[in-house]
């Protein structure tokens, strides 16, 4: 993978894991919240593997 692509990738990664993160301030339960927080992080250490110098997004 070129290194545009791995920042594009990382890109698209630490959206999705900020979409995670404001679904999860809107969840019903603790275990729904707890479950998109994991995968926000999940998404956010993928992302951070992908391309070390993406910064997290809130």
């Amino acid at each position: 993978m070129i290194p545009e692509d791995r920042s594009l990738a990382a890109d698209d990664l630490r959206e999705q894991a900020a979409a995670c993160r404001r679904l999860a301030c809107k969840a019903s339960t603790s275990n729904g919240l707890a479950a998109l927080v994991a995968v926000a992080d999940m998404l956010d250490a993928d992302a951070r593997r992908l391309d070390p110098s993406s910064e997290r997004r809130s």
